[in-house]
This record gives structure tokens, sequence and C-alpha cells, in this order.
């Protein structure tokens, strides 16, 4: 069963809760976004993990087009990374444009981004991140 918990101009958050994926579905909107908008969408991300415990967090960035300034990276680590951590994330996957060059489906492997304490990989394909999720 899949449930939409919460939602803004530049995305929804869905729980699938058979699968225990919380997930942030950007939409096409994110081409208009500020930096702000990002990080105010990601503490909102971030704030639905925390809210009961989520072992995978996964990102649709199929339809995100926004360019990232200065700076959101290191905001990431210092305001987003915690709660996720706190929420007890397992797992963290993006969901990322055919023919992206580290994904999975093209040789990447999974990395640690410290300082976040979970393996993060990116996946074409939705359903070789949910068998990722499960251990496949």
């Amino acid at each position: 069963m899949t449930t939409e918990v919460a939602r803004n101009s530049r995305g929804v958050i869905l729980y699938h809760e058979d699968d225990g994926v919380l997930e942030l579905r950007w939409f096409p909107s994110t081409a208009g976004m500020t930096d702000d908008d990002f990080k105010e969408t990601l503490k909102l991300y971030a704030s639905q993990a925390e809210l009961a415990t989520r072992p995978f967090l996964l990102i649709d960035a199929t339809e995100s087009v926004h360019a990232f300034g200065d700076g959101v990276g290191e905001s990431r680590d210092r305001e987003i990374i915690s709660p996720y951590t706190v929420a007890g994330t397992s797992k963290f996957a993006f969901l990322v444009p055919e023919g992206f060059a580290d994904a999975m489906e093209a040789g990447g492997q999974p990395i640690v981004d410290v300082p976040a304490t979970f393996p993060t990989a990116l996946f074409t394909d939705r359903l070789h991140a949910l068998e990722w999720f499960r251990g496949g």
C-alpha cells in the first residue's frame, strides 16, 4: 500500500508500506526551484523520515532539473543526514535518468557518503532499487 504523507510544489513524499520505503518524487517544476526551495523540500522529507523508522529512503530524481549552487552539499551534510540516521535508515537510493554514468546498472557501486552511516546507490530502474533494498 502506498500513502502520500506530504507534498509541496516541488515534489511529493510517498510511503510504500509493503516495502518499507519512504520516497521523495521530484516534480518537473524543479526547473524553477531555488537552492532554498531544494533545502526546504529535503527538510520536509527528512522530517517525514524521522516520524517513524524508515529503513529505506528513495529519491526519484528522474524529473528533477535543478542545478545546485555552492554550499548545498555542505548544508545537506549538516542539516539532513542526521535525521536520516535518527530514522534508522539502512539504505538510500536515488532513481536517476537512463544513461547516468554512476548508476548501478552501468557498473556503479554503493558508497557510504560520510557523514552518512548507510550506503547510497544510484539506479536507473526502480525495480533494481527495490531489489537492492531487499538485499538482492
